[in-house]
């Protein structure tokens, strides 16, 4: 497996996803936290907190701090801190370096599978440093976007899906540089068997599981379900022939709706269903267990 950069905006389904990619013995190079599902001060926070409780053994570094174009954007779903008001100690911001200069001079110098369970806004910025680094981006698998391909793709903010949402000129310039991209879209992510409806109990009573037990309940309790977005997409990497997908070349417009073009030459894929029996005994023997 290529060198892994994770790019996330930590709210619980980040949280979820940095679990499963430990618990099957992936390590990023380092961590990208950036502002989207709250600003940039929670999930920075949220992410060092979060790979500190999984002995993560990689640095976790702040990206960018709003969109591209659009003003900030948030909706609390995932509480106030972007985490399900559970707290970790406040990280310093200034005492790091830049995620986005990190990016460019990892990808300058060697090859990296980019995954990003948040806008992308980090990761354009880093190819508007040098749109070369592409070469060394073996493949960017993402968390987002909403292609109307299901039933369940009819997106989370009016059409758009809201990673696509919170800065559509961040994805629209990696949908245009026609990497090789896996898409993980609320085509997929939405499906009702995907999704937790009950507390689960945690036998592992660490630090881990309190968190996990305790997130579950809270997205439970605030939206009565909890769609597993960001775990999905991380298994993708882990078992992509779990997955089904259709190729095309994907676009989206100003205000984060996408659409593909079908059988159009296209390095890029987005995935429209899953094997559900595989990924839940995954999530139960893996983040439940």
């Amino acid at each position: 497996m290529n060198k892994i950069i994770l790019n996330v905006d930590t709210g619980v389904d980040d949280a979820m996803a940095m679990i499963l990619l430990k618990r099957n013995g992936i390590t990023p190079e380092f961590i990208v936290a950036q502002s989207g599902n709250s600003s940039l001060e929670n999930t920075y926070r949220n992410t060092v907190g979060i790979a500190d409780i999984l002995d993560l053994d990689c640095p976790v570094y702040p990206g960018s701090y709003t969109p591209i174009v659009k003003p900030e954007f948030y909706e609390e779903f995932h509480g106030k801190n972007g985490l399900a008001c559970y707290k970790f100690p406040d990280a310093p911001l200034k005492d790091t370096e830049n995620g986005i200069i990190k990016m460019y001079e990892a990808l300058k110098h060697g090859k990296y599978h980019v995954l990003s369970t948040s806008p992308l806004t980090s990761l354009a910025l880093a190819l508007r440093l040098d749109s070369e680094i592409r070469k060394n981006i073996t493949e960017v698998t993402i968390m987002g976007g909403a292609f109307k391909k299901t039933q369940w793709g009819t997106g989370n903010m009016g059409d758009a899906e809201f990673n696509i949402f919170y800065d559509p000129e961040a994805a629209r310039i990696i949908f245009d540089l026609d990497l090789k991209e896996t898409i993980i879209p609320l085509d997929l992510t939405m499906k009702p068997e995907l999704a937790l409806k009950q507390i689960l109990t945690v036998k592992d009573k660490g630090s881990v599981g309190d968190f996990v037990e305790k997130a579950t309940e809270f997205m439970l309790e605030k939206h009565g379900s909890y769609e597993l977005h960001d775990p999905i997409a991380a298994y993708s990497i882990i078992d992509p022939g779990a997955f089904k997908f259709i190729n095309g070349k994907i676009d989206v417009d100003s205000g984060g709706v996408t659409t593909i073009k079908e059988n159009v030459e296209s390095h890029q894929r987005i995935a429209i269903d899953i094997d559900p029996g595989a990924f839940r005994n995954e999530i139960l023997g893996t983040i439940y267990h």
